[in-house]
């Protein structure tokens, strides 16, 4: 989804994460497009339908019908990588995949010619039914096992492992090489500051947000004084906010944040009460697109040693939802 762009990749990601709620109720069935433009109902439905069209055959697989681009839409094993490489929930975090491998793995190698594996002896072998059925499902899609049978609200009645599961079963136990082999997350970056590197800390955040178009987010409980130098890099008409607590603005606060306002119209800045306060680090988000936390407050950022690190989308996404409820409850300084 890389040559997306912004806002596409986005109601990309949104698509894959409705699709899976979907696969885990129901593994061989995906939405309607109408199911998913309703569950999608923030995006122009044009947009959603442009966006499955780019990512169907990769992570998706779109059936269009006469009059509708989608007719039905379901996610492929790749979009479900895909999520989990993004850091979201999935049947990769565990290990249930690799159980069902071992299961079929021995049953191959202790008999002749083809043999299946029924559903409810690797059930009654791994445990979990649902979890069972859904690793079923994606190592089927990878081609890794085949599987026989099915109806009666079942996609499949048996399976065994292919030549290229065995394959790739030998290679995990072997070597260690996880399935799927871009089972780890993505490397995000990270920049370690101080002590005594205030104007690292400043280089840092000044090519963050020189590249704003039209908002940049502070989020830090103690949002002093000196966080209105570092804002003197954010481009004229990009909107700042400020979300921050009362223990920072009392005394002669609002008066500093005017003096800001003065060459810096776009800026509103709010509190809540510090036992409201919900927020685990320091944020910076730039037009909720990309976002880093910092380890320690922007106003002294540098004077001792801490760490920025840049934030994956689905925890960029939570903390933008929780900036939204923290700023309507929020108390305007100015």
């Amino acid at each position: 989804m890389s040559s997306l762009g912004q806002q596409d990749e986005k109601i990309a990601r949104e698509i894959l994460k409705e699709l899976y709620d979907q696969f885990k109720d129901v593994q061989y069935r995906g939405l309607t497009g109408d199911g998913l433009y309703e569950v999608l109902e923030e995006y122009e439905q044009d947009d959603v339908a442009y966006v499955a069209e780019r990512i169907d055959g990769e992570y998706v697989e779109v059936q269009g019908a006469l009059g509708q681009r989608i007719s039905t839409i379901q996610i492929t094993a790749a979009g479900i990588e895909k999520l989990h490489e993004d850091g979201c929930e999935t049947i990769i975090d565990g290990n249930t995949r690799y159980d069902i491998l071992e299961e079929l793995y021995q049953l191959d190698r202790e008999n002749t010619g083809v043999v299946f594996a029924e559903r409810d002896e690797l059930i009654d072998e791994i445990g979990d039914e649902t979890l069972v059925d859904q690793n079923i499902w994606y190592l089927k899609e990878k081609r890794l096992i085949e599987t026989h049978g099915g109806g009666g609200g079942l996609f499949y009645h048996g399976a065994r492992i292919t030549d290229r599961g065995a394959d790739r079963f030998e290679a995990y136990r072997n070597d260690g090489v996880e399935i799927p082999r871009t089972g780890t997350h993505r490397s995000l970056r990270q920049a370690s500051i101080g002590p005594n590197e205030s104007q690292q800390a400043e280089h840092l955040f000044r090519d963050f947000v020189e590249l704003a178009r039209d908002e940049v987010i502070i989020i830090d409980r103690y949002a002093r004084e000196g966080l209105y130098d570092l804002l003197q890099h954010v481009p004229n008409g990009v909107e700042i906010k400020v979300m921050t607590t009362d223990r920072v603005t009392g005394g002669g606060y609002q008066q500093r944040v005017s003096q800001f306002a003065q060459q810096h119209s776009d800026i509103e800045v709010r509190y809540l009460s510090d036992s409201d306060w919900d927020f685990h680090d320091r944020y910076i988000i730039r037009d909720r697109e990309d976002g880093w936390a910092w380890g320690h407050s922007f106003h002294d950022a540098g004077d001792t040693q801490h760490t920025a690190s840049e934030l994956r989308p689905i925890n960029r996404e939570s903390i933008e939802s929780q900036f939204t409820a923290a700023w309507q409850n929020g108390t305007v300084v100015v």
